[in-house]
């Protein structure tokens, strides 16, 4: 029983982390890509159809809004899955970007722009767009070969939403498991693994910090200027909270059964 209770704990420990690692890593390359590439040439597309017909102060504010929407963070989320998708299975899934063009034309563009122009709008930004993940899957593999698509897998694999899924049904499952096992003391085992996690998530922050010079070069080949790890703050800031809760939540039922 001793050993069982043991696994349960480590088994949690790695279900809990792998789902809150899965969220992170994939808002992590989302947030960057979209932030150091995507969001620049995405509003360089739009700009490049109105730079005659409207004032350069304007033109600026329509370029940071386009550039900080989160309409344009689903079409970088978009972008990465298709690369990655006909990377992993060698298929030829195109991109359906249509939706989100349209609402970055409804809510940025002038209201004087003919609806021809936003129309050829469109069909420009869409096409440059779908040509830059396609001219992007071609030379990923050209530059980094079967090692880098190995990295691609394990990211196609952990971000899926039915690993996901299989994976907070086996966190229920333990937790329900270990509260029937050590009833009141399950309280105190979540709440070290809570910060046991915070641990982790901390020094995974410092270590990506430590290696961004490494994962830069390396990993993406350079064409990556810094890392954006705002989800990872957040996710640590977040499982501590947490664990600041659990633990004073833990000190008050102790005094209670104290008295």
């Amino acid at each position: 029983m001793k050993y069982l209770k043991i696994i349960l704990k480590i088994s949690l420990i790695i279900f809990l982390l792998s789902i809150i690692m899965s969220i992170v890593v994939e808002n992590v390359v989302v947030d960057t890509f979209s932030g150091e590439i995507l969001s620049k040439r995405v509003s360089g597309y739009f700009l490049d159809e109105i730079i005659y017909d409207v004032d350069i102060n304007d033109l600026e504010i329509i370029e940071n809004n386009i550039r900080n929407s989160k309409t344009t963070k689903e079409i970088t989320s978009k972008f990465i899955n298709t690369v990655i998708e006909n990377l992993v299975n060698n298929s030829n899934t195109k991109m359906n970007i249509q939706n989100e063009v349209n609402i970055l034309i409804s809510e940025y563009m002038p209201d004087d722009i003919s609806e021809e122009k936003l129309q050829n709008m469109k069909s420009y930004v869409i096409n440059k767009i779908t040509s830059t993940e396609e001219r992007l899957q071609d030379s990923l593999l050209y530059s980094f070969g079967d090692g880098y698509l190995i990295i691609l897998k394990m990211f196609y694999v952990v971000t899926n939403i039915y690993f996901r899924i299989i994976v907070a049904i086996l966190s229920i499952v333990n937790i329900a498991i270990l509260c029937v096992l050590e009833k009141y003391n399950v309280l105190k085992i979540l709440r070290n693994i809570s910060i046991a996690i915070v641990v982790f998530m901390f020094l995974v922050f410092v270590l990506i910090n430590l290696l961004s010079n490494f994962i830069e070069q390396r990993l993406s080949g350079g064409w990556l200027h810094a890392i954006d790890t705002n989800a990872l703050i957040i996710s640590i800031i977040i499982t501590g909270i947490i664990s600041i809760i659990l633990v004073l939540v833990d000190k008050v039922i102790i005094l209670k059964l104290k008295k």
